[in-house]
């Protein structure tokens, strides 16, 4: 058996890597602030390059099974018109890959080995010496552990530990996501974002006849008003954007909506402090404007496991991983940063010259971007 090492976090960055140390020998042991499995979110699309992480991994195959699969991507104007679509055709596996949240993390925990994750332990405080590092949590109990990988989100206690100086960013808008179920057959099975003057709105099929959606307003931050919005005040707002949209928002439950802002986590220049890494959104947390939030934690997975199966050293492994995740994370950061911006905004005039700069774009300029997305090199 290998060292140990402890993640702190069990969302699907932290599953991840746990199921690839675990491949690999590890001693794994996961620390989850939650007191169950049960887990908050709607629906969540991954990329190709997250299905070919999690093939490595083992279990990209039964996440297939249970998702939705689709090669396309329609982005729309507010009236239903085509703006352009987003379709990889070089993907030897389908670009998009739409589950549900709690779906995706069952599968990841159902696959780790029995009694890896304590769950209702948060973490308060950690403390770093030659021979290990000794973790505090907020119950009093503290335990000690050889390496440790932070994989606690983007309020991350980890980073907060090395970094307390980095602050997140508010995005200048805010989300809503819910889950249709039981949708008519004659709502189109097809994955759309809709870009329009009142906001954004995405469409998301899943098994089983369920939608999952999700809609974006520009405010200020911890906008008051928008707090109180129920679904009556969130189909008002989209009521004269393309059918269905008004239709599935009419279709949804209260208590399935989930409203927060968007932050990102401005890029920063480390991942790795001596027998510490971070991983996920503790590291490199992004907007949701390219659907690569979990895909670059799945990712982060795939490359530590190769680090440290390519290495007899695991903190001279830790330092690979970080050289190989800097740059490619910091871009995605920044280039979902910018195109929130351009997809947020809500001035008539600007979102006319938008529209018609994205149709007159040519299909190598999307072709290229996708590629850099989707295709990942395994080899090191």
């Amino acid at each position: 058996m290998k060292d140990q090492i402890t993640i702190i976090g069990g969302g699907i960055g932290g599953l991840s890597a746990g199921i690839a140390l675990q491949r690999l020998g590890f001693q794994v042991k996961i620390y989850e602030k939650r007191l169950d499995h049960s887990t908050e979110g709607a629906g969540i699309v991954l990329g190709a390059n997250a299905l070919k992480s999690l093939n490595y991994l083992g279990v990209g195959e039964k996440i297939q099974q249970a998702g939705y699969g689709l090669n396309e991507c329609h982005i729309l104007s507010e009236n239903g018109k085509n703006l352009t679509l987003l379709h990889y055709k070089d993907s030897t596996i389908q670009n998009y890959t739409m589950i549900l949240r709690s779906q995706l993390s069952r599968i990841l925990t159902e696959t780790l080995q029995p009694g890896t994750i304590v769950y209702g332990k948060k973490l308060v405080d950690l403390s770093q010496h030659r021979e290990g590092i000794d973790l505090f949590f907020e119950d009093g109990n503290h335990t000690q552990t050889e390496y440790l990988i932070g994989a606690d989100g983007i309020f991350s206690t980890v980073r907060r530990k090395f970094l307390p100086y980095k602050q997140l960013r508010f995005a200048g808008y805010t989300c809503w996501r819910g889950v249709v179920e039981n949708c008519p057959d004659h709502i189109p099975r097809r994955f759309t974002e809709t870009w329009g003057t009142k906001g954004r709105v995405g469409i998301v099929p899943l098994k089983d006849q369920k939608i999952f959606w999700y809609a974006l307003k520009n405010c200020q931050q911890d906008d008051p008003e928008l707090k109180k919005w129920t679904i009556k005040d969130i189909i008002y707002n989209f009521m004269d954007y393309h059918d269905p949209i008004p239709q599935l928002l009419e279709r949804t439950k209260e208590h399935h909506i989930i409203h927060h802002d968007i932050y990102d986590l401005d890029p920063i220049f480390q991942y790795v402090f001596g027998r510490v890494v971070l991983l996920g959104d503790a590291a490199h947390a992004t907007t949701p404007n390219m659907g690569q939030g979990a895909g670059q934690a799945i990712e982060d997975a795939l490359y530590l496991s190769l680090c440290l199966k390519d290495s007899n050293h695991i903190e001279s492994a830790f330092m690979e991983y970080e050289k190989q995740r800097l740059h490619r994370t910091r871009k995605v950061v920044q280039d979902s940063w910018v195109l929130g911006k351009v997809a947020q905004l809500d001035i008539p005039l600007l979102c006319s010259i938008r529209n018609s700069m994205i149709k007159l774009a040519p299909n190598s300029f999307h072709q290229n971007r996708l590629k850099n997305l989707f295709e990942i090199d395994t080899e090191l």
